[in-house]
């Protein structure tokens, strides 16, 4: 009776740790940054995305985690400017998102990005002055 118990718990265990990994594990998509959305405030932070060489869309929220280990995340600021870049700079490049959680539309769940993996020419602010503010 004892090794029924301790087997039957054993794979309650692994159900669970399998599912909280699911859920927050981490994972990459490359992907091509289409488009930005949200404020932070009002709005959540988005980062609109089609997978590489697809038209499938993946769309990422982009919140901090805070002190939730193991991202302690507090920049979804700066990395919404790097994604905003990214799309005015490459929007035909692809790039990594990194990132944790799943996309399941019917629980209106979406992958939180952590970071970006672009090339530095689409990271970099533009050095011409006249791309800036758009004169000739």
């Amino acid at each position: 009776m004892k090794n029924k118990l301790k087997i039957g718990g054993a794979v309650v265990l692994a159900i669970v740790v399998f599912l909280l990994w699911l859920r927050w594990g981490p994972d990459s998509w490359e992907v091509q940054i289409t488009g930005v959305t949200g404020d932070g405030r009002d709005v959540q932070y988005r980062i609109e995305t089609v997978y590489a060489d697809s038209a499938e869309t993946l769309i990422f929220r982009n919140e901090d985690a805070g002190f939730t280990p193991p991202y302690f995340k507090f920049d979804s600021a700066d990395l919404q400017s790097v994604a905003s870049r990214i799309t005015r700079e490459c929007p035909e490049v692809p790039v990594t998102v990194h990132g944790y959680s799943l996309r399941i539309p019917w629980l209106d769940m979406f992958p939180n990005a952590t970071s970006i993996d672009a090339p530095q020419r689409c990271i970099e602010a533009p050095s011409d002055p006249s791309a800036v503010t758009g004169s000739q």
